[in-house]
């Protein structure tokens, strides 16, 4: 990213190095862990990051502070913030917390989605505030945009690879010139090829199903697409990427799970999903299952009046995601959490 740290070196005390640098505005202070685990580093590492975190309550005495997690060392960091008369903030974004003493410590907690504000008081009795997530246009826009392919991005069991698979080789028998990208991520083309072989069908046989690594910015992502499909079987708590795809203006096509029709903003199209089709499931769904999909994949690539008028769609409900729109709904609850 053409960032360079400064590096403060492990010591006998400081058992990992510590690294400072500015991005974009922000300072950042980061404890690079190594190779410990996400679940198991607070217990190797958690008295040097507590340091770091009361050094930094310390020189910026902050008004707030937005953050997220569960375990002990994460609760009696926030309590010790609000000791100090922090408000805290938990950044919500997704199922996890589902017991009510996960916010037993914080002042606010805010959401990317309605979907995700219903269901948190549902279960648990907590009120959130929902706000769409902001996007930072230097990485989401594209300088480009020549609308080729029907694009899906990480083809893994809960972004919906089962029901891809079947999609992908629907619209494939039926007009092979329709070209797909699938940009991997966790889900990789191995994988998609293997949920086809379990289906009976290889997806290898079609020349026009191509496959991309992950790429390090998601306009990378845009600059082809004529059609982003997200067909994914968990409940979603937002989703980045048919808001990504708003912004350049290529309509979203999406399964009703979570929160992915509302961050759509009415700017995509949402087909829903069988409960009984979910992660879990071992192979492609059946061709019925798919048809919804395939019938509106191919009349978007085949039929140029009905694509201008959903991509000139998708640019108009993009403003729910311009800063201007966003910025003065994020200062506003700030401003609500301090009084």
């Amino acid at each position: 990213m053409g960032i360079e740290p400064s590096v403060e070196p492990a010591t006998p005390r400081q058992r990992r190095p510590i690294l400072h640098y500015d991005h974009r505005g922000i300072v950042y202070t980061v404890l690079h862990i190594g190779q410990k685990r996400w679940l198991t580093w607070q217990k190797a590492l958690g008295t040097q990051f507590d340091l770091l975190f009361d050094r930094e309550l310390d020189r910026f005495d902050p008004d707030v502070i937005v953050t997220f997690g569960g375990l002990p060392p994460d609760v009696l960091r926030m309590q010790r913030a609000r000791r100090r008369g922090c408000r805290v903030v938990f950044s919500l974004r997704n199922l996890a917390y589902q017991r009510k003493e996960f916010f037993e410590n914080v002042d606010s907690v805010l959401t990317p989605s309605e979907f995700l504000t219903r269901r948190y008081r549902e279960t648990t009795g907590i009120e959130s505030t929902p706000i769409l997530a902001p996007l930072p246009l230097e990485d989401v826009l594209a300088s480009e945009h020549t609308p080729i392919f029907v694009t899906m991005v990480n083809p893994s069991p809960e972004k919906g690879a089962m029901l891809f698979a079947r999609i992908a080789d629907e619209v494939s028998k039926h007009n092979p010139r329709i070209p797909f990208l699938v940009v991997e991520s966790r889900g990789t083309a191995g994988f998609l090829v293997k949920a086809g072989l379990a289906g009976g069908f290889d997806l290898r046989r079609h020349e026009n199903i191509m496959f991309s690594p992950a790429v390090s910015a998601p306009k990378d992502i845009f600059v082809p697409a004529r059609l982003l499909v997200a067909p994914s079987l968990v409940e979603e708590a937002g989703g980045r990427i048919p808001a990504e795809a708003l912004m350049n203006g290529v309509p979203p096509i999406v399964s009703d799970r979570g929160g992915l029709a509302e961050v759509s903003c009415g700017g995509g199209f949402v087909i829903p999903v069988p409960p009984e089709i979910h992660q879990g499931i071992e192979k492609p769904v059946d061709a019925k299952v798919a048809e919804p999909w395939v019938e509106l994949i191919m009349k978007l690539c085949e039929d140029d009046a009905a694509y201008e008028h959903a991509a000139a769609r998708a640019k108009a409900a993009a403003r729910h995601y311009f800063p201007e729109t966003l910025r003065p709904q994020y200062v506003d609850y700030f401003l609500r959490v301090l009084s």
